[in-house]
């Protein structure tokens, strides 16, 4: 189980483990985010313990994300209140 406080956000974003090809070092980590803050966060669960949490420094602001999806090659996209639609992939 992850926890972070109130002061750090209002509502929490579940998302999906990556699964994608694009990205192997992502493979794994599940994606999270913060409705109010735009954050994107992950982290590894390993022999019953969670490891590597990372906060993701991003290209864009995201603003409020809605949600995350998931293709059928497990590539991750992460839909904002403000109609765009991101894939998460790592940076060039």
């Amino acid at each position: 189980m992850v926890e972070y406080g109130h002061a750090n956000g209002c509502s929490i974003t579940g998302g999906f483990v990556y699964r994608g090809a694009r990205a192997p070092s992502l493979v794994g980590q599940y994606f999270y985010s913060d409705y109010c803050s735009g954050w994107i966060r992950s982290f590894s669960y390993a022999n019953g313990a969670v490891t590597g949490q990372t906060t993701w420094s991003l290209n864009v602001s995201l603003g409020n994300v809605l949600s995350f999806g998931q293709d059928s090659a497990g590539e991750l996209y992460v839909p904002s209140a403000g109609g765009s639609v991101y894939r998460i992939a790592p940076a060039p």
